[in-house]
């Protein structure tokens, strides 16, 4: 959908295929063929009218394989009355994936220990200036040992964070506008080209800021901090503002972006709901047109409601799916990298546990990047949900 064309399109097209279905049911050969042929009629309209071919090809795509989800599927079970989501699964599913990434990052964990033991070693049994001096060049070696390894596993780790923050911006472009002209069956257009407006800032604002900004502030929050102790700690209050600006511009993003959604939507739905009561009426009051027309309209719009509602649900559960490995990643990222620097403290120099630390919270700002992101758009759709569910 490139607009408010397309939808009218669509809407208008599907009301014209509706009424003609609520005029054949009002013959006698309808009313013999059974009743809810009508409602399956609607039914069909507007699920045809909804493009979700490209938001299942995507999810398809991106998710994992251990993972059995399909929105077209859950749309469908939604309106056979199944639509129940089992979460069974997922515990088993993350908990195999973290004791997998634990496994993988065991090896450089232990490696990176015995690095700082060694550093310890060389610099406290040093007693004479000459050892001095061979035990700081000693020193020197195995800090950038240790460097390269931790900007090993730091770009890897960036690389995560960048590819699923284009999955979930990708993700959405497609899921907008199905949900979009969902949301004009159940709702009406001002709700749903809010909303549509409204998703685009937010998918232009995450892929302007949070993946060409942010991002690459990490990665200079990263590299300041890792080189920090060489330069005598000159660059600490630079690291420290560097980190403070993602931690609170993330935090500040999140609040304008769902304050914003959370307006709109308490706005629009009243206002589409007022624009259709005085239509309902004015129908109303025709001759012999008005029960029909009344009829049609309250079955079209809790359709309408129940496809919506099956689709926005639908794309939360895949929001979570496309997340939950990365987040998973980055978890034990930060979290090996915190326990580096606590473990190593009581026997390497300051300087090393300052880059086990650092590189932990380069692994934290990256997870809060990523958990913001998905949040955003999590909150989006749930506020949207909730504030068009009534009828």
């Amino acid at each position: 959908m490139k607009g408010g064309g397309s939808v009218t399109k669509y809407v208008v097209g599907g009301l014209i295929c509706i009424l003609f279905a609520a005029a054949v049911a009002r013959s006698p050969v309808a009313e013999a063929a059974g009743r809810d042929e009508p409602a399956t009629e609607i039914y069909d309209t507007i699920y045809d009218s909804i493009p979700l071919d490209e938001v299942e090809t995507i999810l398809q795509e991106m998710k994992e394989d251990d993972i059995e989800f399909s929105i077209r599927d859950y749309v469908n079970q939604v309106i056979r009355g199944e639509g129940e989501l089992s979460l069974a699964g997922i515990g088993d599913y993350t908990k195999k994936h973290i004791q997998n990434q634990l496994e993988i990052n065991k090896n450089t964990f232990i490696r990176l220990i015995l690095y700082g033991i060694l550093s310890g070693i060389f610099l406290n049994f040093s007693t004479s200036l000459y050892e001095k001096q061979m035990g700081e060049t000693g020193f020197q070696i195995i800090y950038f040992l240790v460097l390269t390894i931790i900007v090993t596993g730091f770009l890897s780790a960036f690389a995560v964070a960048g590819e699923v923050l284009g999955s979930i911006l990708d993700f959405m472009k497609a899921l907008v506008p199905s949900f979009s002209v969902a949301l004009t069956w159940s709702s009406g257009s001002a709700t749903s080209m809010a909303f549509y407006q409204a998703a685009l800032y937010a998918i232009a604002i995450a892929e302007n800021l949070l993946v060409h900004l942010f991002l690459p502030v990490v990665q200079v929050y990263f590299l300041v901090s890792v080189f920090n102790p060489l330069s005598n700690w000159r660059f600490t209050k630079f690291a420290l503002l560097i980190r403070s600006f993602v931690r609170i511009g993330t935090k500040v993003l999140l609040a304008v972006m769902i304050g914003h959604q959370g307006i709109q939507g308490l706005i629009m739905p009243a206002l589409d709901g007022v624009k259709r009561s005085s239509l309902f009426k004015a129908a109303s009051s025709i001759p012999g047109v008005g029960n029909v027309f009344g009829g049609v309209t309250d079955t079209v719009i809790g359709t309408g409601v129940l496809i919506k509602s099956a689709i926005g649900i639908g794309g939360l559960v895949a929001i979570a799916i496309i997340c939950i490995l990365p987040i998973i990643k980055l978890g034990v990222f930060t979290v090996i990298y915190k326990g580096l620097a606590a473990f190593s403290q009581p026997v390497t120099d300051k300087r090393i546990v300052s880059v086990f630390q650092s590189t932990a919270d380069s692994g934290k700002l990256l997870l809060q990047i990523v958990y913001m992101t998905a949040v955003m758009f999590l909150v989006t759709l749930a506020i949207v949900i909730a504030a068009t569910n009534k009828m």
